[in-house]
């Protein structure tokens, strides 16, 4: 039995297809993109088997909406993530649960399954996030800040001369030109953020912590930190498939 997992982003919707733990087919779209055509476009590689186990993951309800519309109308069955967190054993130090997304509640989860305790996971999506798993295997809270895409677009559209570019990494701190100075101080500061905040989170906690780097943008990070353990753009669509494999039989 193969199981798909749909990942509603902010900016991005990942459909996934496994069998068992391996990754077998994905495809992204913007979710400004979704209707009708895509899904059904969509039809024949991730919902042409009414036995397939699929869980929808979602930070956009209108977005889940249509796709959960669809999935009814061609009668495939499937579950959310909100569904299955009663049936997860995860003990949660958060003071308004219900507004922690799923996305990151996935990646915690598994990150406890593969590693246990003493982790922080970073997903560099619409949103740059760190969410801490304590030395005693807690969901000890997270830090939100701007994203990258996110941050380069704000930088574009609000002024009136500098130009969009494309995050890359640069080997020099220093730009000796417009272009150069963006993207370094953008690569190179979000360096020094991430590396900054982690230091941070580890002498709060007085703990050394295990770093897994996730999201679209998270292999421009190899070698940021002594500390990271795992680079896997596709965490997120992993600890679904993981979820469904323990808590769906």
């Amino acid at each position: 039995m193969t199981n798909v997992t749909i990942d509603i982003g902010n900016t991005i919707i990942s459909f996934c297809i496994f069998k068992k733990n391996k990754l077998l087919r994905h495809k992204k779209i913007l979710k400004d993109k979704l209707d009708l055509k895509t899904l059904k476009s969509l039809k024949n590689k991730f919902f042409n088997d009414e036995s397939v186990k699929l869980l929808i993951s979602s930070v956009v309800p209108s977005s889940e909406k249509i796709i959960k519309d669809f999935l009814n109308d061609i009668s495939i069955n499937f579950f959310s993530l909100k569904d299955l967190l009663q049936k997860i054993d995860i003990k949660i130090n958060i003071k308004k649960k219900k507004e922690i997304g799923d996305d990151r509640l996935s990646n915690i989860i598994y990150a406890k399954k593969i590693y246990k305790n003493s982790v922080i996971v970073i997903d560099f999506g619409t949103a740059t996030t760190l969410d801490v798993l304590n030395n005693k295997g807690v969901y000890f809270g997270g830090i939100i800040t701007p994203g990258i895409d996110l941050s380069l677009n704000v930088l574009r559209y609000r002024t009136a001369k500098l130009p969009l570019v494309k995050f890359k990494k640069t080997k020099k701190v220093l730009g000796f030109n417009t272009k150069e100075a963006i993207e370094s101080g953008f690569f190179w500061g979000y360096c020094s953020m991430i590396e900054g905040l982690i230091k941070k989170i580890e002498m709060e906690q007085n703990d050394v912590f295990k770093i897994i780097l996730t999201g679209g943008n998270s292999h421009y990070f190899k070698g940021i930190h002594n500390k990271v353990v795992l680079i896997d753009e596709f965490f997120t669509s992993k600890a679904l498939n993981y979820i469904l494999n323990e808590y769906v039989k």
